[in-house]
């Protein structure tokens, strides 16, 4: 059986990583470990700009961000609960968790209790991911030795 740790947040249920998780699930037996990093608040929709971050509210999307961390958590919550009901639909293996709000310490924790083959990182685009603008996908690998899929999700 194949073990897949998937880490998302705002992505987790988009549609671009609903299929890299049923093409993982048509090769054969396997089981997920849904990992959502807690993000803040303040670190919805934000882009990488020279010194500091730049909010990006209304660019990104339609949507403005959650107002405070308890809100952001609790979307997060929410975002855990549906996609661990659609992995129970689709008859697969699945447990998650909320994690530490920083994506690769997060893999460090859940790393600490499982083993996995391999990690799927679902991301936003480019143009406003936090991860990928600072390497998380490559970082995870690197440090964890284990190999990566990045899946860019739609702002």
């Amino acid at each position: 059986m194949r073990r897949y740790l998937v880490v998302a947040n705002q992505t987790l249920g988009g549609r671009e990583l609903r299929e890299e998780i049923r093409q993982r699930v048509a090769a054969g037996d396997s089981s997920f470990y849904v990992l959502v990093p807690d993000t803040r608040a303040a670190n919805y929709h934000v882009v990488p700009a020279a010194g500091g971050l730049v909010p990006m509210p209304s660019l990104a999307t339609s949507y403005g961000g959650p107002g405070t961390d308890e809100e952001a958590t609790e979307e997060a919550r929410g975002r855990l609960s549906r996609m661990l009901a659609e992995l129970a639909e689709l008859g697969v293996e699945a447990e998650g968790h909320l994690g530490n709000p920083h994506p690769l310490e997060a893999v460090q924790e859940a790393l600490r209790d499982h083993d996995f083959d391999e990690v799927i990182v679902a991301t936003l685009p480019k143009r406003i991911s936090r991860w990928l603008g600072s390497d998380v996908p490559h970082q995870i690998e690197r440090r964890f030795g284990l190999p990566v899929t990045t899946v860019v999700g739609r702002a």
